[in-house]
């Protein structure tokens, strides 16, 4: 498990997770550290999250699941950002974020080398529309001019790093009072679980009395185990914490708080491009100027003109803390987790 958190931090490399591993004994046969191809599957198996694939289909497995669902989701997300496929032979860092907001194709990019009479020369990666669909009068954008707007956008998202401890005390007074919900949370779900494995054996039943193809079967299948895979885990927090709403809430501050130290580092190009997709999505970049979809909470945050982005006071907790929508909703609790009752007094 260590390892997956390790990676899924974004500060460590396939083979730094190879080095760590061969500390603990686990090497390849010949005694030296896996290959960075064994960790990548080992990063990418459903097995540790209790799922076996067979013949294309997933199955229920009886063993230990060894991580949360949650930590291999950003487990996968790191995955992504490491084995990003290269761009005809270029690592264009910001391909694939944004389409074109005029026409909607996809955005290119292409190197330029200038020349100069001294002899130097520079090297500029360009950023433009591909102007495949329908004819575009968009220009092309530098990629320092990019990653600049990008940073900005970022940093209106973003969240003082001290607020980790102010969330941290709030949430563990609120677990006190949302003890009393567990039970009734836990019918819920289980009820859930329940109606899910009915939806698997009328399933099984269908293809049996062969109502519906293979193939149909099988992915619905799947879809079906990963709703139960999410669904023990919702029963699992709520057994635990008493709460499920506490790891998005966390996640949201986590998130903030990366956005704080991603747009004050430099040439930090992936890490950037990896959070602003937490931030927002439906990037468009439209007379050179880049635009996104930012999620609910993270609009809230960048509403606020940077007072969340100063260390807490009276006066910024309860300027962002007041606005309908920053809590995350959650299907364990009745509608949202309020943080009405996050007012000044609890922290300072």
């Amino acid at each position: 498990m260590k390892a997956f958190t390790l990676f899924s931090e974004g500060n460590c490399s396939y083979t730094d997770i190879a080095l760590f591993l061969a500390k603990f004994g686990v090497k390849r046969p010949n005694g030296k550290p896996l290959h960075v191809n064994q960790v990548s599957f080992m990063f990418k198996s459903r097995f540790y999250v209790g799922i076996i694939k067979y013949g294309n289909e997933y199955y229920e497995g009886s063993h230990k699941t060894f991580i949360s669902k949650a930590l291999f989701d950003k487990v996968q997300r790191q995955v992504a950002r490491v084995e990003k496929p290269r761009y005809k032979g270029n690592n264009f860092t910001f391909i694939g974020l944004a389409t074109c907001g005029e026409c909607g194709a996809s955005i290119t990019a292409e190197k330029h080398t200038k020349k100069y009479k001294n002899g130097n020369s520079q090297l500029f990666i360009y950023y433009r529309c591909t102007k495949k669909l329908i004819p575009c009068t968009q220009k092309y954008i530098q990629e320092e001019e990019f990653a600049k707007q990008l940073r900005k956008i970022v940093w209106d998202c973003a969240l003082h790093k001290d607020y980790e401890e102010v969330f941290e005390n709030w949430a563990e007074n609120q677990l006190q009072k949302d003890q009393i919900n567990v039970q009734e949370n836990l019918v819920l779900f289980e009820q859930r679980l329940s109606q899910t494995d009915e939806k698997l054996n009328r399933l099984l039943d269908a293809y049996l009395d062969q109502v519906i193809d293979p193939e149909v079967y099988k992915l619905k299948k799947n879809e079906l185990f990963e709703e139960k895979l999410k669904i023990q885990e919702e029963i699992s927090k709520i057994k635990m914490d008493g709460s499920s709403w506490l790891e998005p809430m966390r996640e949201i501050i986590n998130s903030s708080i990366a956005c704080y130290k991603s747009a004050r580092s430099k040439n930090n190009y992936d890490e950037l491009k990896f959070i602003s997709k937490t931030v927002g999505s439906n990037y468009s970049l439209l007379d050179r100027r880049l635009s996104p979809v930012l999620k609910n909470e993270f609009k809230i945050l960048a509403a606020l003109g940077g007072a969340a982005k100063n260390p807490p006071s009276k006066t910024s907790i309860l300027e962002f803390v007041s606005r309908t929508g920053f809590e995350p909703v959650t299907k364990s609790l009745k509608g949202s987790c309020s943080t009405t009752e996050l007012t000044a007094q609890n922290f300072v």
